[in-house]
């Protein structure tokens, strides 16, 4: 049977689901993360005080941490679990992002072999 994976992203999380002829049968969920950082002013006068400039301050939202993911009732032993977890590889490499498992499975399929380290936080 085919499994289509859908994604959604609504500001800080996002789901991917996976489908079979219209019905959900599984989901993995995850929170974007990012870093914040201030550049700080370099310049300092002849007393040893900073200059006025200007402060910058970036998020930087680069991180996917997957959370959670679950193959419903009755659709066990599909790899679904597996397309979800490969979708949101996918979607790093496309994106630029780095992701975290933090769910026992996506952590078990994304640290068993090298293949995942250029994702992987």
């Amino acid at each position: 049977m085919t499994t289509e994976i859908r994604h959604t992203e609504n500001g800080e999380s996002g789901i991917f689901t996976a489908w079979q002829n219209d019905v959900q049968v599984g989901e993995m969920t995850y929170k974007r993360s990012g870093v914040k950082y201030t550049s700080m002013p370099k310049e300092m006068d002849r007393w040893g005080q900073a200059q006025e400039i200007s402060t910058t301050e970036k998020t930087l939202k680069e991180q996917m941490v997957i959370n959670h993911t679950q193959v419903f009732d009755g659709y066990e032993g599909q790899g679904i679990a597996r397309q979800l977890v490969m979708a949101a590889v996918d979607f790093a490499r496309k994106e630029g992002r780095k992701i975290m498992p933090v769910c026992s499975y996506a952590k078990a399929v994304l640290t068993r072999t090298d293949e995942y380290n250029d994702i992987l936080l």
